[in-house]
């Protein structure tokens, strides 16, 4: 992506307006754009990926990417700034605006549908900012798949304990719940809010959809040799962690998402695929790709 820093400054000066949206809408009749997707970087390294320094902290939004799927275009843009800067109470104003931003935007190409990254479907549905969020059913079966993938690539058996962390958030309940449609037995939901359903002995499968890829860090005490890890939480494992499971002697995997072009392509955990959170749909191929 740094290599078309420049081009996308060039992009925004030109296009990043209400007028060029707009007449983007009156040839989208026939929806060729499907979306709108808002991504944000999970830490500073992914920051420097999308954005000189001068823009990284600033919550104006910028047209970073497109991405294609199934023959339908996604416009991505992006803010450059951190997580915890949405949870804020200064910069409650700050959410909105962004919010209303990406809604506007998407009635004037008249894109079918929004998608935010990360913690943002959750906190805005929360704060009543969206009313929908297609990315989190989205995500959820996603994972799924994912889960199955894995399993028929290491041979593990159907009947395998399951442990969803974050399974009481945003998207760990929506990944429980598909679970329990296909009548997979022996899911433990464990959460930081009155949840502990660690299984005793056995083979499990362990994936994470909490805040972000280390939360499995918390864990390494209990977890046993031939655990996975299989992980789509917001940025992967970092190599600390992942080394530290190796020693364990625990295989990991990184739900990239699915198969799509992305222009430019995505980097680090995601590259070679588009995130879950950006897809509009999920008939593609999944990528899951092993760490470890």
């Amino acid at each position: 992506m740094k290599r078309f820093l420049w081009l996308f400054e060039i992009l925004n000066f030109l296009i990043n307006h209400d007028w060029f949206f707009w007449l983007i809408g009156k040839f989208n009749k026939s929806g060729w754009i499907k979306s709108v997707f808002l991504s944000y970087p999970a830490n500073y390294e992914y920051a420097k990926e999308y954005a000189y320094k001068f823009r990284i902290g600033k919550w104006k939004v910028r047209l970073t990417g497109f991405l294609k799927q199934n023959g339908k275009i996604t416009i991505m843009f992006s803010i450059f700034v951190m997580e915890d800067n949405f949870l804020k109470k200064e910069n409650k104003e700050k959410l909105k605006r962004m919010a209303r931003r990406v809604e506007k935007i998407r009635q004037l190409i008249y894109a079918d549908s929004k998608t935010f990254a990360g913690i943002l479907p959750g906190l805005l549905l929360k704060r009543k900012l969206i009313d929908k969020t297609p990315e989190a059913d989205i995500t959820a079966l996603i994972v799924v798949r994912a889960v199955e993938l894995v399993k028929k690539e290491i041979g593990l058996d159907e009947k395998s304990p399951i442990v969803i962390l974050g399974g009481r958030g945003f998207i760990g309940k929506r990944v429980a719940d598909k679970f329990k449609l296909v009548r997979q037995a022996n899911v433990y939901i464990v959460d930081l809010i009155g949840y502990n359903q660690w299984p005793e002995g056995g083979r499990k499968i362990i994936i994470n959809v909490a805040r972000n890829g280390n939360t499995i860090g918390s864990y390494l005490d209990i977890l046993k040799k031939d655990d996975i890890v299989i992980n789509e939480a917001y940025p992967g494992p970092s190599k600390e962690i992942l080394n530290k499971l190796k020693y364990l002697q625990c295989g990991c995997f990184h739900i990239i998402g699915i198969e799509a072009f992305a222009f430019p392509a995505f980097t680090q955990s995601y590259g070679g695929g588009i995130p879950c959170c950006s897809a509009w749909g999920y008939d593609n191929k999944i990528i899951v790709r092993k760490l470890i």
